[in-house]
C-alpha cells in the first residue's frame, strides 16, 4: 500500500457505502461461528479451534473497499491525527472506539477498514468483534455523514 492514501474517488465511497443498509437491517447475521471440532490424534483428543464464517456479503464489503481505492497504509498517522506532545501519533498504540468516529475523517475511516484487516489477519475473528461490539457500524455511518456533506 503507497504511504500516501490518495483521494478516494466518490464513486468508491458510494460502492462501500451501498452495503450499509444491508448491515444494518436487524435479519443480517455478518457471521456464524461453527460448532467446536474434536478429533484423535495419535491416541490425543484435540479440540480445533474455529474460525466465523462471513456472511457472503461481508466478503463482497472488503472486495468492495479494496477495489475501489478504500484501502490506505494501516500504520501510517495521518495528518489529523492527534499528538500528545512529544509523542507523536502511533496506530499501534491506539484505540478505535465508536466515539472515535463522531469525529473521524475519511481518511481515518480508511485506515480504521484496512486495521480490520490486519487484525482478522492475526486474529481470527477480529472483523466479527468489530460487528459485534458496533465499531464497524460506527465507522461505516460516519463515512454517509462525510459523504452526505460532499453533496
Amino acid at each position: 500500500m503507497a504511504d500516501d492514501p490518495g483521494i478516494w474517488p466518490v464513486e468508491g465511497i458510494d460502492a462501500v457505502l451501498a452495503f450499509l443498509p444491508v448491515f444494518e437491517d436487524p435479519s443480517f447475521v455478518p457471521f456464524t461461528w461453527p460448532p467446536l471440532r474434536k478429533s484423535v490424534i495419535d491416541g490425543v483428543e484435540v479440540t480445533h479451534l474455529p474460525y466465523p464464517e462471513y456472511h457472503p456479503k461481508v466478503d463482497e464489503f472488503w472486495r468492495a473497499l479494496a477495489f475501489f481505492g478504500g484501502r490506505v497504509h494501516p500504520y501510517n498517522p495521518l495528518p489529523e491525527d492527534p499528538t500528545q506532545e512529544p509523542i507523536p501519533f502511533s496506530v499501534l498504540g491506539a484505540y478505535f472506539p465508536i466515539e472515535y468516529f463522531q469525529s473521524a475523517t475519511i481518511d481515518q475511516v480508511r485506515r480504521y477498514f484496512s486495521l480490520c484487516t490486519r487484525g482478522e489477519r492475526f486474529c481470527d475473528g477480529y472483523i466479527a468483534s468489530q460487528f459485534e461490539n458496533g465499531t464497524l457500524l460506527a465507522a461505516l455511518r460516519r463515512l454517509r455523514e462525510l459523504r452526505d456533506a460532499m453533496g
